[in-house]
């Protein structure tokens, strides 16, 4: 069944109206649980994802530039949801029916999306750009597999959250830094929040 424009927005923002108030909100949701739960493909969420985000309504949070990884309501997005008939003229779509998310849904989205499950999956996403960063830069074929290798040390160190050893992510943070400076920009974000977690920091 095809599903328009403006019913895709609706359901997009509701989403993330009904989630913004979760533990994991100051990331905002995963693209995968957004296009799971709405069962869109990746190109209609993403146009009406960057439509929303073009209209100040969602932030589309991304790592050096690259495809979109996590989508958050803004303010101007919860005053448009809580205001429908005030912005109808504006935005067409707050006049869409939602069909497509369920009470159920969002009870399982609220499970998955939970700190304990959002920071794998950044960890994954921020380790894959950064080897794709790598994979581009045109290194010798030496310095590209010892970069990967400690990108996978620190990686694996990483995805231990709680159990993550601190000297063993500097070790690994200052190997990087010695080979592949310019990978900092992508990886700070993800390591200064899985050395918070392993002190159990919130």
């Amino acid at each position: 069944m095809s599903v328009s424009d403006d019913q895709v927005r609706l359901d997009i923002v509701e989403l993330l109206y009904k989630h913004r108030e979760d533990n994991a909100t100051r990331f905002g949701v995963d693209r995968a649980i957004i296009q799971d739960t709405l069962q869109l493909s990746e190109k209609q969420m993403d146009i009406n994802s960057l439509y929303l985000e073009d209209k100040a309504l969602v932030t589309l949070s991304r790592t050096f530039g690259t495809q979109w990884t996590f989508a958050k309501i803004t303010s101007d997005g919860i005053e448009v949801i809580e205001n429908k008939e005030r912005y109808a003229d504006k935005f067409s779509f707050t006049q869409a029916s939602t069909s497509q998310i369920q009470d159920e849904n969002h009870e399982n989205i609220r499970e998955t999306v939970s700190s304990e499950t959002i920071f794998p999956l950044q960890v994954t996403d921020t380790f894959r750009q950064a080897r794709d960063q790598v994979r581009a830069a045109k290194l010798s074929r030496s310095d590209e597999e010892k970069i990967e290798k400690q990108l996978r040390a620190l990686e694996n160190e990483l995805q231990k959250t709680k159990k993550a050893d601190l000297g063993t992510i500097q070790k690994d943070c200052g190997e990087l830094k010695k080979k592949a400076s310019w990978l900092s920009p992508i990886l700070s974000r993800v390591v200064l929040e899985g050395i918070k977690k392993s002190l159990e920091i919130e």
